[in-house]
């Protein structure tokens, strides 16, 4: 049965569109109406989502939509979409999306996730409640510090052994990757609380490692012989966090350095940050898989709402 949009304000973004794929000429096979099917099916499911407006769509709603896409059967044949049609249908959703900043229906691009279609492990993402967990069962300034660079601020793990004690810049508030993937540096808002971990870290814990050793140190992690930190003894360091924990779950979930990095991407989208913010806070050149891994784990689940 043909979707129908009951939605007045969705019937005119939806013609809007129409005739901006016809002026543009999109290549559509034999099937003229391709794109303008993949928004049709996405505007009935904002409406019977109970989302009635299109400046209401953020993070949350496209990855909610994402799970649709993976878990929805074919309309002809058994079993679910292919990667190629899961691809086709976000790509067409951001050619919608720039139709809408164009024509400024919208003010603000939202999130919209891409699909590798490859098998990969997924990552695994720890809540907010885990992550406090976390903190909470820190023994040393210097664990508290190492969760706050890789949680708080997302550094993959390489950066993080890179770090030196001038790339932190507490009276700015900004924590500097000089180095980060491609060579590309940026720069890193840092929150009070991550402030305050560093903070103490480097006045007490770090000050007292240098003791006797190589005073002219730059490495912001050391090691008890006052030298930087390998990216693995970084690793083992989160490990010996998690096992002090004494939880299970935690245990079991086997996290990494970088699994907090997704963590807090994912963090970011649930509470609507901007996926440019979002970019650049990873220092991604594209904002490709930062949310994929939370959501493979989903593929054989209902759907939730956020």
């Amino acid at each position: 049965m043909k979707k129908i949009i009951q939605n007045s304000i969705y019937k005119n973004v939806y013609n809007h569109f129409d005739s901006y794929v016809r002026v543009k000429g999109f290549k559509q096979g034999k099937n003229k109406t391709m794109y303008q099917s993949v928004v049709l099916e996405f505007l009935v499911w904002l409406e019977e989502s109970g989302i009635v407006s299109i400046e209401k769509v953020t993070g949350k709603e496209m990855i909610t939509y994402y799970e649709y896409l993976i878990t929805r059967p074919k309309q002809r044949g058994e079993g679910t979409l292919a990667d190629k049609t899961i691809k086709f249908h976000l790509f067409v959703l951001g050619v919608f999306m720039l139709n809408l900043l164009e024509s400024q229906t919208i003010k603000r691009s939202f999130y919209i996730p891409s699909h590798s279609g490859s098998v990969q492990t997924p990552r695994n993402i720890l809540s907010i409640d885990e992550v406090k967990i976390l903190y909470d069962c820190c023994e040393s300034l210097q664990e508290k510090a190492l969760l706050s660079t890789a949680y708080g601020c997302g550094l993959r793990r390489s950066e993080i052994e890179m770090l030196d004690t001038k790339d932190v810049q507490l009276t700015s508030g900004m924590l500097i990757v000089r180095n980060g993937k491609n060579a590309k540096r940026r720069e890193v808002p840092m929150s009070d609380s991550v402030i305050k971990h560093i903070k103490n870290y480097i006045i007490e814990e770090r000050y007292q490692k240098l003791q006797g050793k190589n005073q002219l140190e730059e490495s912001l992690f050391i090691n008890t012989r006052g030298k930087r930190m390998s990216g693995e003894s970084l690793n083992d360091l989160l490990k010996k966090i998690i096992e002090q924990s004494n939880n299970y779950e935690l245990i079991k979930k086997d996290i990494t350095l970088h699994c907090l990095r997704h963590s807090i991407a994912n963090h970011l989208a649930e509470n609507n940050a901007g996926f440019e913010f979002i970019k650049r806070f990873l220092g991604h050149a594209e904002l490709n898989t930062t949310y994929i891994y939370a959501i493979k784990n989903k593929r054989r689940k209902p759907i939730t709402t956020f």
